[in-house]
Protein backbone atom coordinates (compact mmCIF):
# COMPACT_ATOMS: atom_id res chain seq x y z
CA UNK A 1 0.00 0.00 0.00
CA UNK A 2 1.20 3.68 -0.63
CA UNK A 3 0.17 7.08 1.04
CA UNK A 4 -1.73 9.72 -0.71
CA UNK A 5 -4.53 11.65 0.28
CA UNK A 6 -8.05 13.48 -0.58
CA UNK A 7 -9.27 17.24 -0.27
CA UNK A 8 -12.49 17.51 1.30
CA UNK A 9 -13.88 20.64 2.43
CA UNK A 10 -11.41 22.29 4.91
CA UNK A 11 -9.80 19.04 5.66
CA UNK A 12 -6.56 16.74 4.02
CA UNK A 13 -7.96 13.22 4.11
CA UNK A 14 -4.89 10.70 3.79
CA UNK A 15 -5.73 7.11 2.70
CA UNK A 16 -3.58 4.33 1.55
CA UNK A 17 -4.18 3.04 -1.66
CA UNK A 18 -2.78 -0.23 -3.57
CA UNK A 19 0.65 0.30 -5.15
CA UNK A 20 -0.68 -0.64 -8.50
CA UNK A 21 -3.09 2.50 -8.13
CA UNK A 22 -1.87 6.11 -9.87
CA UNK A 23 -2.19 9.16 -8.20
CA UNK A 24 -2.76 12.15 -10.47
CA UNK A 25 -0.97 15.43 -9.33
CA UNK A 26 0.02 18.41 -10.97
CA UNK A 27 3.64 19.33 -10.64
CA UNK A 28 3.80 22.02 -7.51
CA UNK A 29 6.76 24.60 -8.54
CA UNK A 30 8.75 25.68 -5.34
CA UNK A 31 6.32 28.72 -3.71
CA UNK A 32 8.06 31.88 -3.34
CA UNK A 33 10.23 32.82 -0.95
CA UNK A 34 10.19 36.49 -0.43
CA UNK A 35 6.84 37.06 -1.41
CA UNK A 36 6.73 40.70 -1.12
CA UNK A 37 9.85 41.54 -2.99
CA UNK A 38 8.35 39.08 -5.86
CA UNK A 39 5.36 40.47 -5.96
CA UNK A 40 6.36 44.34 -6.17
CA UNK A 41 9.04 43.26 -8.84
CA UNK A 42 6.24 41.77 -10.66
CA UNK A 43 4.55 45.25 -10.41
CA UNK A 44 7.43 47.15 -11.42
CA UNK A 45 8.46 44.84 -14.48
CA UNK A 46 5.15 43.75 -15.58
CA UNK A 47 4.63 41.85 -19.55
CA UNK A 48 3.89 43.40 -22.40
CA UNK A 49 3.33 46.75 -20.42
CA UNK A 50 4.14 50.16 -18.41
CA UNK A 51 4.85 49.33 -14.51
CA UNK A 52 1.51 49.84 -12.29
CA UNK A 53 3.43 53.13 -10.81
CA UNK A 54 3.62 54.65 -14.54
CA UNK A 55 0.03 53.75 -15.58
CA UNK A 56 -1.44 55.12 -12.33
CA UNK A 57 0.62 58.36 -12.32
CA UNK A 58 -0.93 58.74 -15.80
CA UNK A 59 -4.89 58.04 -14.22
CA UNK A 60 -7.08 60.49 -13.48
CA UNK A 61 -6.96 60.57 -9.33
CA UNK A 62 -10.26 62.23 -8.96
CA UNK A 63 -12.18 59.09 -10.31
CA UNK A 64 -12.16 55.79 -9.37
CA UNK A 65 -9.65 53.35 -9.45
CA UNK A 66 -11.26 50.03 -9.42
CA UNK A 67 -9.79 46.33 -8.36
CA UNK A 68 -11.72 43.52 -9.62
CA UNK A 69 -11.32 40.22 -7.33
CA UNK A 70 -12.48 36.70 -7.43
CA UNK A 71 -15.50 35.85 -5.08
CA UNK A 72 -15.14 33.46 -2.14
CA UNK A 73 -15.76 30.00 -4.45
CA UNK A 74 -12.22 30.64 -5.47
CA UNK A 75 -9.04 29.98 -3.78
CA UNK A 76 -6.83 33.52 -4.68
CA UNK A 77 -4.64 35.04 -1.93
CA UNK A 78 -6.06 38.09 -2.02
CA UNK A 79 -4.87 38.88 1.21
CA UNK A 80 -1.54 38.61 -0.07
CA UNK A 81 -1.79 40.46 -3.16
CA UNK A 82 -4.11 43.34 -2.75
CA UNK A 83 -1.75 45.74 -0.11
CA UNK A 84 1.01 45.97 -2.64
CA UNK A 85 -1.50 46.84 -5.30
CA UNK A 86 -3.24 49.50 -2.87
CA UNK A 87 0.29 50.92 -1.62
CA UNK A 88 0.90 51.58 -5.50
CA UNK A 89 -2.38 53.19 -6.24
CA UNK A 90 -1.93 55.22 -2.71
CA UNK A 91 1.58 56.37 -3.54
CA UNK A 92 0.56 58.19 -6.13
CA UNK A 93 -2.15 60.39 -5.02
CA UNK A 94 -5.32 57.57 -4.82
CA UNK A 95 -7.45 58.52 -1.55
CA UNK A 96 -9.17 55.54 0.46
CA UNK A 97 -12.92 56.95 -1.02
CA UNK A 98 -11.00 56.78 -4.64
CA UNK A 99 -10.30 52.70 -4.04
CA UNK A 100 -12.90 50.67 -4.57
CA UNK A 101 -12.74 46.14 -4.49
CA UNK A 102 -14.93 44.99 -6.77
CA UNK A 103 -15.74 41.24 -6.25
CA UNK A 104 -16.62 39.19 -9.71
CA UNK A 105 -19.70 37.37 -8.64
CA UNK A 106 -20.84 36.46 -12.11
CA UNK A 107 -23.89 34.52 -11.29
CA UNK A 108 -23.03 33.72 -7.91
CA UNK A 109 -25.02 35.50 -4.72
CA UNK A 110 -23.60 38.58 -2.87
CA UNK A 111 -21.42 37.93 -0.37
CA UNK A 112 -21.35 38.30 3.36
CA UNK A 113 -19.02 40.98 5.49
CA UNK A 114 -17.57 37.31 7.06
CA UNK A 115 -17.10 36.36 4.02
CA UNK A 116 -15.64 39.94 2.32
CA UNK A 117 -13.31 39.39 5.40
CA UNK A 118 -12.40 36.45 4.47
CA UNK A 119 -11.30 37.67 0.73
CA UNK A 120 -9.14 40.48 1.34
CA UNK A 121 -8.65 40.95 5.23
CA UNK A 122 -9.94 43.00 8.49
CA UNK A 123 -7.68 45.79 8.01
CA UNK A 124 -9.04 46.23 3.87
CA UNK A 125 -12.18 45.43 4.46
CA UNK A 126 -12.37 48.04 7.23
CA UNK A 127 -10.70 50.62 5.07
CA UNK A 128 -11.93 50.37 1.09
CA UNK A 129 -15.20 49.82 -0.44
CA UNK A 130 -15.90 46.41 -1.14
CA UNK A 131 -18.88 45.92 -3.71
CA UNK A 132 -20.73 42.35 -4.86
CA UNK A 133 -21.23 42.93 -8.80
CA UNK A 134 -24.93 42.34 -9.60
CA UNK A 135 -25.68 40.28 -12.92
CA UNK A 136 -29.39 41.17 -12.64
CA UNK A 137 -29.54 44.97 -11.40
CA UNK A 138 -29.63 46.94 -14.38
CA UNK A 139 -28.96 50.33 -12.75
CA UNK A 140 -25.47 48.66 -12.11
CA UNK A 141 -25.05 48.12 -15.15
CA UNK A 142 -24.27 49.82 -18.65
CA UNK A 143 -24.72 48.64 -22.23
CA UNK A 144 -21.71 48.12 -24.43
CA UNK A 145 -22.01 50.14 -27.87
CA UNK A 146 -21.21 47.16 -29.86
CA UNK A 147 -22.17 43.49 -29.90
CA UNK A 148 -20.20 40.48 -29.80
CA UNK A 149 -19.45 38.18 -33.00
CA UNK A 150 -21.79 35.65 -32.05
CA UNK A 151 -24.35 38.78 -31.44
CA UNK A 152 -24.69 39.38 -27.58
CA UNK A 153 -25.37 42.66 -26.69
CA UNK A 154 -23.72 42.84 -23.63
CA UNK A 155 -23.72 44.88 -19.99
CA UNK A 156 -21.17 45.48 -18.01
CA UNK A 157 -20.90 46.65 -14.30
CA UNK A 158 -20.97 50.22 -13.96
CA UNK A 159 -18.19 50.89 -11.48
CA UNK A 160 -15.90 48.92 -13.50
CA UNK A 161 -16.70 50.77 -16.58
CA UNK A 162 -17.17 53.77 -15.14
CA UNK A 163 -13.38 54.20 -13.14
CA UNK A 164 -10.61 55.89 -13.89
CA UNK A 165 -8.12 52.98 -13.49
CA UNK A 166 -9.19 49.26 -14.05
CA UNK A 167 -7.15 46.60 -12.00
CA UNK A 168 -8.33 42.61 -12.62
CA UNK A 169 -6.62 40.23 -10.54
CA UNK A 170 -7.40 36.57 -10.08
CA UNK A 171 -5.36 32.96 -10.39
CA UNK A 172 -5.36 30.28 -13.56
CA UNK A 173 -6.07 27.40 -13.64
CA UNK A 174 -7.64 24.67 -16.09
CA UNK A 175 -11.19 25.46 -16.50
CA UNK A 176 -13.66 22.74 -17.80
CA UNK A 177 -15.41 25.46 -19.72
CA UNK A 178 -13.23 28.08 -21.15
CA UNK A 179 -10.31 26.36 -21.07
CA UNK A 180 -8.23 27.90 -19.02
CA UNK A 181 -9.23 30.38 -15.88
CA UNK A 182 -8.26 33.65 -15.37
CA UNK A 183 -7.44 36.30 -17.44
CA UNK A 184 -10.41 37.70 -19.20
CA UNK A 185 -12.62 35.61 -17.21
CA UNK A 186 -13.07 37.97 -14.49
CA UNK A 187 -14.82 40.28 -17.02
CA UNK A 188 -16.52 37.36 -18.41
CA UNK A 189 -18.61 35.85 -16.80
CA UNK A 190 -17.23 37.92 -14.02
CA UNK A 191 -18.90 41.37 -14.18
CA UNK A 192 -21.54 40.89 -17.11
CA UNK A 193 -24.99 41.11 -17.02
CA UNK A 194 -27.67 38.14 -16.77
CA UNK A 195 -28.33 37.70 -20.15
CA UNK A 196 -25.03 37.77 -21.47
CA UNK A 197 -24.25 35.02 -18.80
CA UNK A 198 -27.24 32.87 -19.98
CA UNK A 199 -25.52 32.91 -23.25
CA UNK A 200 -21.85 32.47 -21.72
CA UNK A 201 -23.71 29.32 -20.34
CA UNK A 202 -26.24 28.43 -22.56
CA UNK A 203 -26.66 25.09 -24.25
CA UNK A 204 -25.10 25.66 -27.80
CA UNK A 205 -21.70 27.21 -26.21
CA UNK A 206 -21.63 24.23 -24.04
CA UNK A 207 -22.49 21.75 -26.54
CA UNK A 208 -18.93 22.47 -28.73
CA UNK A 209 -16.93 19.74 -28.71
CA UNK A 210 -14.27 22.44 -28.16
CA UNK A 211 -15.65 23.63 -24.83
CA UNK A 212 -13.81 21.90 -22.71
CA UNK A 213 -10.93 22.15 -19.87
CA UNK A 214 -7.24 23.38 -21.30
CA UNK A 215 -8.65 24.09 -25.24
CA UNK A 216 -8.70 27.71 -26.39
CA UNK A 217 -8.74 27.25 -29.85
CA UNK A 218 -11.92 27.41 -31.18
CA UNK A 219 -13.72 27.68 -28.24
CA UNK A 220 -16.54 30.14 -28.01
CA UNK A 221 -17.04 30.59 -24.46
CA UNK A 222 -13.03 31.66 -24.66
CA UNK A 223 -13.63 33.76 -27.65
CA UNK A 224 -16.74 35.20 -26.23
CA UNK A 225 -14.94 36.30 -22.82
CA UNK A 226 -11.85 37.42 -24.74
CA UNK A 227 -13.85 39.71 -27.07
CA UNK A 228 -16.01 41.14 -23.81
CA UNK A 229 -12.97 41.88 -22.05
CA UNK A 230 -11.31 43.57 -25.21
CA UNK A 231 -14.34 46.00 -25.23
CA UNK A 232 -13.75 46.94 -21.77
CA UNK A 233 -9.99 46.26 -21.48
CA UNK A 234 -8.42 46.86 -17.76
CA UNK A 235 -5.42 48.83 -17.55
CA UNK A 236 -3.50 46.47 -15.70
CA UNK A 237 -3.80 42.22 -15.04
CA UNK A 238 -2.58 40.56 -12.06
CA UNK A 239 -3.03 36.85 -12.24
CA UNK A 240 -1.23 34.01 -10.08
CA UNK A 241 -0.47 29.96 -9.91
CA UNK A 242 -1.39 27.99 -6.28
CA UNK A 243 -0.38 24.90 -4.93
CA UNK A 244 -2.28 22.84 -2.86
CA UNK A 245 -1.38 25.03 0.24
CA UNK A 246 -2.78 28.02 -1.90
CA UNK A 247 1.09 29.19 -1.86
CA UNK A 248 1.47 31.63 -4.79
CA UNK A 249 3.77 29.69 -7.38
CA UNK A 250 3.39 31.84 -9.98
CA UNK A 251 3.16 35.82 -10.99
CA UNK A 252 1.87 36.92 -14.12
CA UNK A 253 1.09 40.92 -14.13
CA UNK A 254 0.41 43.56 -16.62
CA UNK A 255 -1.23 42.78 -19.91
CA UNK A 256 -4.35 41.36 -19.68
CA UNK A 257 -3.52 39.27 -23.01
CA UNK A 258 -0.22 38.84 -22.80
CA UNK A 259 0.25 38.37 -19.06
CA UNK A 260 -2.71 35.82 -19.25
CA UNK A 261 -0.97 33.52 -22.09
CA UNK A 262 1.67 33.59 -20.20
CA UNK A 263 0.20 31.92 -17.39
CA UNK A 264 -1.70 29.70 -19.25
CA UNK A 265 1.63 28.72 -20.87
CA UNK A 266 3.60 27.83 -17.24
CA UNK A 267 0.11 26.05 -16.51
CA UNK A 268 0.19 23.86 -19.01
CA UNK A 269 4.05 23.00 -17.94
CA UNK A 270 3.16 22.15 -14.37
CA UNK A 271 -0.41 21.20 -14.34
CA UNK A 272 -0.68 18.36 -17.14
CA UNK A 273 -0.89 15.14 -16.14
CA UNK A 274 -0.48 12.49 -18.60
CA UNK A 275 -1.25 8.63 -18.94
CA UNK A 276 -0.71 5.89 -21.36
CA UNK A 277 -4.29 4.74 -21.26
CA UNK A 278 -8.05 5.64 -19.42
CA UNK A 279 -9.24 4.07 -16.18
CA UNK A 280 -11.93 1.79 -15.38
CA UNK A 281 -12.15 3.35 -11.71
CA UNK A 282 -10.98 7.29 -10.71
CA UNK A 283 -11.93 8.69 -7.18
CA UNK A 284 -11.57 12.68 -7.59
CA UNK A 285 -12.12 15.16 -5.15
CA UNK A 286 -13.50 18.97 -6.11
CA UNK A 287 -10.81 20.77 -4.67
CA UNK A 288 -11.47 21.19 -1.43
CA UNK A 289 -13.28 24.35 0.29
CA UNK A 290 -13.88 26.44 -1.14
CA UNK A 291 -14.71 24.76 -4.48
CA UNK A 292 -16.64 22.22 -2.81
CA UNK A 293 -18.83 23.87 -1.14
CA UNK A 294 -21.43 23.24 -3.31
CA UNK A 295 -22.32 20.44 -5.26
CA UNK A 296 -23.32 23.43 -8.27
CA UNK A 297 -19.41 23.36 -8.69
CA UNK A 298 -19.00 19.75 -8.41
CA UNK A 299 -18.89 18.97 -11.62
CA UNK A 300 -16.16 20.45 -12.37
CA UNK A 301 -14.41 17.79 -10.41
CA UNK A 302 -16.24 14.99 -12.46
CA UNK A 303 -15.83 16.81 -15.64
CA UNK A 304 -11.93 16.59 -14.73
CA UNK A 305 -12.38 12.74 -14.12
CA UNK A 306 -14.64 12.14 -17.01
CA UNK A 307 -11.53 12.84 -19.19
CA UNK A 308 -9.56 9.99 -18.45
CA UNK A 309 -12.16 7.62 -17.73
CA UNK A 310 -13.37 5.07 -19.92
CA UNK A 311 -16.67 5.06 -21.63
CA UNK A 312 -18.63 3.15 -18.59
CA UNK A 313 -16.07 3.24 -16.16
CA UNK A 314 -17.15 4.12 -12.83
CA UNK A 315 -16.45 8.11 -10.86
CA UNK A 316 -16.49 8.09 -7.22
CA UNK A 317 -16.27 11.98 -6.37
CA UNK A 318 -15.56 13.12 -2.70
CA UNK A 319 -17.18 16.42 -2.13
CA UNK A 320 -18.35 18.22 1.20
CA UNK A 321 -21.08 20.43 -0.03
CA UNK A 322 -21.43 22.25 2.85
CA UNK A 323 -23.43 24.57 1.92
CA UNK A 324 -25.59 22.07 -0.38
CA UNK A 325 -26.72 21.82 -3.85
CA UNK A 326 -27.31 25.45 -4.87
CA UNK A 327 -29.36 27.61 -6.12
CA UNK A 328 -33.26 27.53 -6.00
CA UNK A 329 -33.22 27.49 -9.99
CA UNK A 330 -30.26 25.01 -9.90
CA UNK A 331 -32.29 22.70 -7.42
CA UNK A 332 -35.46 22.80 -9.07
CA UNK A 333 -33.66 21.79 -13.01
CA UNK A 334 -32.05 18.86 -10.98
CA UNK A 335 -35.20 17.43 -9.17
CA UNK A 336 -37.47 18.45 -12.58
CA UNK A 337 -35.63 15.68 -14.45
CA UNK A 338 -35.73 11.99 -13.61
CA UNK A 339 -33.82 11.56 -16.87
CA UNK A 340 -31.08 14.02 -18.22
CA UNK A 341 -32.03 12.98 -22.04
CA UNK A 342 -35.04 14.38 -21.75
CA UNK A 343 -33.35 17.45 -19.99
CA UNK A 344 -31.05 18.23 -22.58
CA UNK A 345 -33.97 17.51 -25.56
CA UNK A 346 -35.55 20.20 -23.81
CA UNK A 347 -33.00 22.59 -23.59
CA UNK A 348 -31.98 22.53 -27.11
CA UNK A 349 -35.50 22.72 -28.20
CA UNK A 350 -35.50 26.31 -27.13
CA UNK A 351 -33.26 29.19 -27.14
CA UNK A 352 -34.53 30.74 -24.07
CA UNK A 353 -31.44 29.80 -21.27
CA UNK A 354 -32.67 28.77 -17.39
CA UNK A 355 -30.71 30.10 -14.77
CA UNK A 356 -27.99 27.92 -13.94
CA UNK A 357 -28.90 24.94 -16.38
CA UNK A 358 -25.41 24.68 -17.49
CA UNK A 359 -24.47 22.67 -14.15
CA UNK A 360 -26.98 20.07 -15.00
CA UNK A 361 -25.72 20.22 -18.92
CA UNK A 362 -21.85 19.92 -17.66
CA UNK A 363 -23.07 16.76 -15.62
CA UNK A 364 -24.85 15.39 -18.43
CA UNK A 365 -21.57 14.83 -20.01
CA UNK A 366 -20.40 12.86 -17.21
CA UNK A 367 -23.56 11.01 -17.41
CA UNK A 368 -23.59 10.39 -21.41
CA UNK A 369 -20.19 8.74 -20.69
CA UNK A 370 -20.49 6.45 -17.54
CA UNK A 371 -24.81 6.29 -16.74
CA UNK A 372 -25.82 7.76 -13.43
CA UNK A 373 -25.28 4.36 -11.73
CA UNK A 374 -21.50 4.74 -12.22
CA UNK A 375 -21.17 8.36 -10.70
CA UNK A 376 -20.82 7.82 -7.36
CA UNK A 377 -21.19 10.72 -4.84
CA UNK A 378 -19.41 10.41 -1.06
CA UNK A 379 -20.45 13.66 0.83
CA UNK A 380 -22.57 14.06 4.05
CA UNK A 381 -23.35 17.96 3.18
CA UNK A 382 -26.61 16.79 1.21
CA UNK A 383 -29.52 14.62 2.75
CA UNK A 384 -29.61 11.30 1.07
CA UNK A 385 -32.80 12.26 0.04
CA UNK A 386 -31.62 15.17 -1.70
CA UNK A 387 -28.64 13.66 -2.86
CA UNK A 388 -30.70 11.01 -4.49
CA UNK A 389 -32.65 13.29 -7.05
CA UNK A 390 -28.90 14.89 -7.91
CA UNK A 391 -28.40 12.71 -10.99
CA UNK A 392 -25.78 10.38 -9.04
CA UNK A 393 -25.32 7.08 -6.60
CA UNK A 394 -25.24 8.23 -3.49
CA UNK A 395 -22.28 5.85 -2.04
CA UNK A 396 -24.76 5.57 1.01
CA UNK A 397 -27.08 3.31 -1.22
CA UNK A 398 -23.73 1.56 -2.79
CA UNK A 399 -21.34 0.77 -0.02
CA UNK A 400 -23.47 1.87 3.18
CA UNK A 401 -23.79 4.58 5.73
CA UNK A 402 -20.73 5.41 7.47
CA UNK A 403 -18.40 8.58 8.27
CA UNK A 404 -17.06 10.21 5.32
CA UNK A 405 -13.41 8.66 6.21
CA UNK A 406 -15.10 4.90 6.77
CA UNK A 407 -17.12 5.74 3.58
CA UNK A 408 -13.96 5.94 1.62
CA UNK A 409 -11.89 3.65 3.06
CA UNK A 410 -15.08 1.01 2.47
CA UNK A 411 -14.77 2.22 -1.34
CA UNK A 412 -11.38 1.76 -1.73
CA UNK A 413 -11.34 -1.75 0.25
CA UNK A 414 -14.15 -2.57 -2.13
CA UNK A 415 -12.16 -2.03 -5.86
CA UNK A 416 -9.33 -2.87 -4.42
CA UNK A 417 -10.61 -6.42 -4.98
CA UNK A 418 -11.03 -5.76 -8.49
CA UNK A 419 -7.25 -6.64 -9.46
CA UNK A 420 -7.77 -6.37 -13.06
CA UNK A 421 -8.92 -3.23 -13.52
CA UNK A 422 -6.98 0.40 -13.55
CA UNK A 423 -7.29 2.89 -10.68
CA UNK A 424 -6.74 6.34 -9.80
CA UNK A 425 -6.84 8.84 -7.48
CA UNK A 426 -7.21 13.10 -8.29
CA UNK A 427 -6.40 14.36 -5.15
CA UNK A 428 -6.79 17.80 -6.31
CA UNK A 429 -9.77 17.13 -8.61
CA UNK A 430 -10.32 19.98 -11.01
CA UNK A 431 -6.59 21.70 -10.52
CA UNK A 432 -5.21 19.28 -13.14
CA UNK A 433 -4.63 19.27 -16.80
CA UNK A 434 -6.08 15.95 -18.10
CA UNK A 435 -4.27 14.57 -21.19
CA UNK A 436 -4.02 10.71 -22.32
CA UNK A 437 -1.65 9.25 -25.12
Amino acid sequence: MKQTYLLYDKEKIDIAIPDSWYVLEPTDPPAFKDLDRTIADALANPIASKPLREITQAADKSGQAVIVISDITRPVPNKKILPAIIEVLKSVGYDDENIKILVATGMHRPETDEEHIALVGREIFGRYEIIDHRASQAEELIELAERTSSGTSVRINKYYYQASLRIVTGFIEPHFMAGFSGGRKAICPGLVDLKTLEKFHGAKFLADANTRMGRLEGNPCHREALEIARKVKPDFLFNVTINAEEEITGIFAGDSEQAHLEGIEFVRKTMTVKVAEPFDVIFVTNGGYPLDTLFYQANKGMTAAMEYIKPNGTIILIAGCKEGIGSDSFREILFEYDDYKKFLADIFATDETRLDQWGFQMQSKVLEKIGRENLIMVTDGISLDELRRCHVTPADDYIGRYPIRQQVERLIEKFSADTDKRIAVIPRGPYILPRIG
